[in-house]
């Protein structure tokens, strides 16, 4: 040994370092190639080209690694596309001696990993040694462990529990999107890892999750809590309603897996279960379960309270011992109904234990087994309706019924003739219908009061009641309108009788409140069938009648007539056309100019209002005026002609007239109405108009409807400086007690008196006594409907102050109105 290692030479020991190299290089796994400086190859084993699958004239002693790579590259080892691309970066590498490390996927699916590290002598490049390992089989765990994470990840996110693994740092390392759903987690707050369980705390404490209370300090006990490894479980419901079930597992690493159920589905049907079960035992219905044949298996308390049945003297009976149900219906009808539809409800009556029928509603519901859809049980519910039938009973007598009178009202009234028309045409009857008014009981209430008026209109319907026969029925549709219908009566002469036997019972005094009121009907009569054949027309042509009737001076009775009916529809067509006269600007005012009867000076105007239709053309004052007072449109009428007279005076006193007076008339109503003096001050304030131009013409009727009320409305006027004047006077009921205390200017002397003042010795005395009664009253008079110089002669001889009439001038429009006046007293 020693004699060998003695006689050994350097090359000798070189020559078996190099063997002993290339026996190394040979047994080893991977694939070796060692380059020298020229990055030329010197050494190599077999694994080298089973590796790169090279043919032997590819792998000699002196190939360059390029020549090596480009084979590889041209036959696509290396990716798709240019060859030289792929072999450029490897190359230049190589050439600088920097380490290096491949993975290519060969086209039949192999994978290799190649590293590239330099050969150092001395701090300078001596060579690269290139080694490669066949990675395919590690590829494929790799993916197979990649799809096994991907399965397990679509599994975790495909389960309906939120899922959320924490490590022992409490950093969440896995979660489902289930688990930020139910927790009402955003989807930012888990983007960015790491994400730890204190932030997520954090996030709810600071949003309100876990109550009052500091945010840290609720955050610090929570963590202090979750550090703790012992498995937890408790239910937590959420400001948004949800209620979760969260369970806390730990895991032997010191994390935990926290798993989260939505329960509130769960929570919600355990609350409705045990809300079933008191709405059962206290509900104050009657509720029977009973099985598929109907026999009684239990009851609520209520049905009990209902019946006065004890529940164990029910149970095991059929239900239909209980119901009675009423012809023709029967049990078996009934079941064959539930069977069928499923429920069946209604109303009927049950029999209680003492013996009493008491009414209830009824609903039977089949309940089905919800696996094989078969009857398996019925809930029947029943409730007393005692009560609601008593209640229902006084409803419709309150209904059908005046509350003042107790007669029939208007509803009873269409029922009750709809129920004696289908006789009356069956049998040939004839039949009457009275419509009937109380005369002047609106003055009677309205200066009385209502209860004295209440009082009067009970005593007339027990009056009414007692004058006609017991199958004649008598109904107050409101007001002091009635209506009495008499059936099957022989010729209208029946009619004639009842009504003058009405007239008769309401001629006498009533009493009422220490007042003795007289009253009288004005009746108006239709007959079934000769004036109409329904209850409208019927009905209609006796309300027609009984307008006639009070215009033939009231206390009669009047027939309907076909005339009556088209003056009526007349008056409703007027009507219908008025009510838009003022907003259509159909309506105009002409002047009436009035004079001293002396000189023939102007002293004023009278307003005057025309009604121009834009189809009737012009229509009359007496046709439409009576329609607006009945209506109750004059209040707007007479505010419009108020207003615009006023404006006219202002304006044509601007134009250079010397002021006059306005003369403007003034309706019942409006006189009536307690704002009347509030808006004769806001039409003086809104057109300048000094209060002395302004007179308000009221009739003699109108003041004398409430002659106290009258003084008050009046005096208040006379203050603001307001002249007034009494119209027509002469025509209606004054008494000179109260004539002395109205506080007015002047009386007119109505038409009616001047115009035969020539020949009529008669109304020449009222005038002339009419003059001289204001001349001693300290008034002034006005007579109109002066036409003819005899009549101006015999006023102006007796003193008469003013004179108005066509013989002087006509009614002027605006225009005509302001040149005749402007040229008789223009301005000074």
């Amino acid at each position: 040994m020693d004699s060998l290692d003695a006689s050994s030479s350097p090359a000798t020991e070189a020559s078996h370092r190099h063997d002993c190299l290339k026996i190394v290089i040979a047994s080893l796994p991977q694939g070796i190639g060692i380059f020298d400086e020229h990055l030329q190859l010197r050494e190599w084993n077999q694994g080298l080209s089973d590796l790169l699958q090279l043919p032997p004239e590819n792998l000699q002693a002196g190939t360059h690694v390029v020549d090596l790579l480009r084979p590889l590259a041209g036959h696509g080892n290396l990716g798709p596309g240019d060859a030289e691309t792929h072999i450029q970066g490897p190359t230049d590498g190589a050439r600088h001696f920097l380490p290096q490390c491949f993975e290519h996927t060969y086209p039949d699916g192999r994978s290799l990993r190649i590293h590239c590290e330099p050969l150092r002598i001395d701090g300078a490049p001596a060579g690269l040694v290139v080694s490669g390992i066949d990675i395919s089989e590690h590829k494929a765990q790799e993916e197979r462990l990649h799809q096994q994470q991907e399965l397990l990840h679509k599994v975790v996110n495909s389960l309906p529990s939120g899922i959320a693994l924490f490590d022992k740092d409490l950093q969440l390392v896995l979660h489902n999107r289930e688990a930020l759903r139910l927790l009402d987690l955003p989807e930012e707050l888990t983007a960015t890892s790491p994400v730890s369980l204190e932030s997520i705390f954090r996030f709810d404490a600071l949003r309100g999750e876990y109550g009052p209370g500091d945010p840290e300090a609720l955050v610090d006990k929570l963590i202090a809590r979750a550090r703790k490894p012992i498995a937890r479980r408790h239910e937590r419901t959420l400001p948004n309603g949800r209620t979760l079930d969260i369970r806390g597992i730990p895991l032997a690493d010191g994390g935990f897996v926290s798993i989260c159920t939505d329960i509130t589905e769960r929570r919600s049907s355990a609350e409705r279960d045990q809300l079933a079960q008191k709405v059962f035992m206290h509900s104050p219905a009657g509720v029977i379960f009973t099985d598929d044949t109907h026999r009684i298996l239990s009851v609520n308390p209520a049905t009990g309270q209902i019946t006065g049945y004890e529940p164990c003297e029910l149970i095991g009976h059929t239900v239909f011992g209980l119901i009675n149900l009423a012809h023709p219906e029967t049990p078996e009808s009934l079941q064959e109904h539930i069977a069928q539809r499923g429920s069946w409800n209604g109303e009927l009556e049950i029999t209680s234990k003492n013996g009493e029928n008491i009414p209830v509603s009824v609903r039977a519901t089949r309940v089905d087994d919800r696996q094989s859809s078969t009857p398996t049980n019925h809930i029947w519910i029943l409730a007393d309706i005692t009560e609601r039938r008593q209640a229902e009973a006084r409803m419709r007598h309150i209904a059908q019924h005046d509350a003042l009178t107790g007669l029939p009202n208007r509803l009873a009234l269409l029922m009750r003739l709809g129920q004696l028309l289908p006789d009356a045409r069956r049998h040939q009857w004839s039949m009457a219908v009275m419509f009937i008014d109380l005369d002047r009981f609106k003055i009677i209430n309205d200066t009385l009061g209502h209860q004295v008026g209440d009082e009067m209109l009970r005593e007339v319907a027990c009056r009414l009641s007692a004058a006609v026969r017991e199958t004649d029925y008598v109904a107050r549709l409101g007001g002091d309108e009635f209506v009495v219908i008499l059936p099957a009566i022989a010729m209208p002469a029946d009619a004639a009788i009842i009504a003058n036997k009405i007239i008769a019972t309401l001629s006498s005094p009533i009493q009422a409140e220490g007042h003795e009121l007289h009253t009288s009907p004005s009746i108006g009569i239709s007959i079934f069938p000769d004036d109409g054949t329904d209850g409208d027309s019927i009905l209609k042509n006796a309300d027609t009648a009984m307008y006639h009737a009070k215009a033939a001076g009231r206390n009669n009775f009047q027939f309907f007539a076909a005339e009556m009916n088209r003056i009526t529809s007349e008056r409703l067509d007027i009507e219908r056309k008025l009510r838009h006269a003022i907003a259509r600007n159909e309506l105009t005012l002409y002047f009436q100019p009035q004079f001293t009867a002396g000189s023939s000076e102007p002293t004023g105007v009278e307003a005057l209002i025309r009604w121009l239709h834009p189809t009737d053309g012009m229509i009359a004052p007496d046709r439409f005026i009576p329609v607006a007072e009945e209506t109750g449109i004059i209040v707007e009428i007479g505010e419009w002609v108020l207003l615009n007279a006023c404006r006219q005076m202002m304006h044509w006193i601007g134009a250079g007239l010397r002021p006059l007076r306005m003369a403007v008339n003034v309706s019942a109503r409006q006189l009536r109405r307690r704002d009347f003096r509030e808006t004769v001050a806001g039409v003086l304030a809104e057109s300048g108009l000094p209060p002395e131009l302004l007179e308000l013409e009221i009739t003699e009727s109108a003041v004398m409807e409430n002659p106290q009320e009258a003084i008050v409305i009046l005096q208040s006027l006379g203050r603001m400086g307001v002249t007034l004047a009494i119209d027509d006077f002469g025509t209606g009921y004054s008494s000179l007690a109260y004539l002395k205390l109205f506080p007015i200017d002047r009386l007119k002397i109505d038409r009616s008196f001047v115009a035969d003042i020539e020949y009529d010795l008669n109304d020449r005395a009222i005038a002339f006594g009419t003059i001289a009664l204001a001349h001693s009253l300290g008034l002034k008079v006005i007579a109109e409907g002066v036409e003819t110089d005899d009549q101006h002669d015999l006023l102006r001889s007796n003193d008469c102050d003013e004179v108005q009439g066509y013989l002087f001038s006509k009614p002027l429009n605006s225009a005509a109105a302001f040149a005749f006046l402007h040229a008789r007293c223009p301005a000074r």
